[in-house]
């Protein structure tokens, strides 16, 4: 089965959402943690924190162009993201300690994390709703 524009069309844009992310991150966590001498830790909280609103919108309204708000979509977001978190870093932490390696750790955790928020997103947090069973309602 061919993939179809709209799917292409939305790992792009995740991509590109999740790279603004990515330097955003870094960059809130640079100008904490050296410019303004803010604990590591306190500054990759607080970077995680301000990608996690960038990507909620970004995700929202650009990667899958999302236009309804159901309450439960900040949560939802939110489950997505923390799961995502926890899965980077029991993969990260497991493939460490197989070979000792960081660059291969960090860039097999990120791509499991940035698949599994792709799906999350797409199909958990913002979904769109069935037509049929709205039609079939009215």
């Amino acid at each position: 089965m061919p993939l179809s524009r709209k799917f292409i069309s939305q790992i792009l844009r995740f991509t590109v959402v999740s790279g603004m992310a990515f330097l955003i991150d870094a960059g809130v966590y640079l100008l904490l943690s050296i410019q303004l001498e803010v604990d590591g830790s306190w500054a990759k909280r607080i970077s995680f924190a301000c990608v996690s609103v960038w990507g909620f919108f970004a995700h929202k309204h650009f990667t899958f162009q999302h236009r309804g708000f159901r309450a439960s979509e900040p949560i939802r977001f939110a489950i997505v993201y923390l799961t995502g978190w926890i899965l980077n870093s029991v993969i990260y932490d497991a493939t460490i300690d197989l070979d000792q390696t960081a660059t291969p750790a960090f860039l097999t955790a990120t791509f499991a994390w940035a698949c599994w928020n792709f799906i999350g997103q797409k199909w958990f947090v913002f979904s769109e709703p069935d037509i049929t069973e709205d039609s079939e309602k009215n």
